[in-house]
């Protein structure tokens, strides 16, 4: 079964307005539906699979944050460059990027393109905003959510639960004072 179509099926089995109703309430609660909904699509989609892997976690977040009604730009191009996400949008990520955040979807561990995550560092220099998504760990000095069907991973700075990240969107933005509409929490 196509990831989108799984993805979506499961979503709907849930119920979208549950979920929202949740963490408009709670944000907390991302961490059980990130955790319920990988499982759910883990189950049907090959492990070993990273590029279905990361498609799941990209639209996985993009509901998230559309839910959550976290500011975000996606996949947003500048200068022959795809950012993937921007917290809270491009226009902060130029003027401020000590107040913007840079996400990164590894999709195949063993397959990245230097010269493209090189050019990524140049729209965010710093690098405790620049977070990256990959199904391992990436010996790279940036905060890395790693989607661990199989391992738990030990909270630290550089290594999150993937769970994790929109608890940790919203710290962030509370933490640089963003005040991006929203339209409920």
């Amino acid at each position: 079964m196509e990831t989108t179509i799984l993805f979506y099926s499961i979503i709907d089995s849930i119920g979208k307005q549950k979920i929202r109703s949740e963490l408009t309430s709670d944000i907390e609660s991302s961490r059980y539906y990130i955790e319920m909904i990988m499982a759910n699509c883990e189950r049907r989609i090959k492990a070993e699979d990273e590029d279905a892997l990361g498609s799941l976690c990209e639209g996985l977040l993009h509901f998230m944050l559309t839910v959550c009604t976290l500011p975000s730009s996606r996949k947003v191009q500048s200068n022959n460059t795809v950012l993937d996400i921007v917290i809270p949008n491009l226009q902060t990520l130029k003027t401020f990027p000590n107040k913007s955040l840079v996400i990164c979807i590894v999709k195949k561990t063993n397959d990245i393109n230097q010269e493209q995550f090189n050019s990524v560092t140049r729209f965010q220099p710093e690098n405790k905003n620049l977070w990256l998504i990959s199904k391992r760990p990436l010996s790279i000095g940036y905060i890395n959510y790693i989607i661990c069907p199989e391992e738990k991973v030990k909270p630290s700075f550089e290594r999150r639960n993937f769970r994790d990240i929109i608890v940790d969107i919203q710290k962030f933005l509370k933490q640089t004072g963003d005040k991006s509409f929203r339209f409920f929490q």
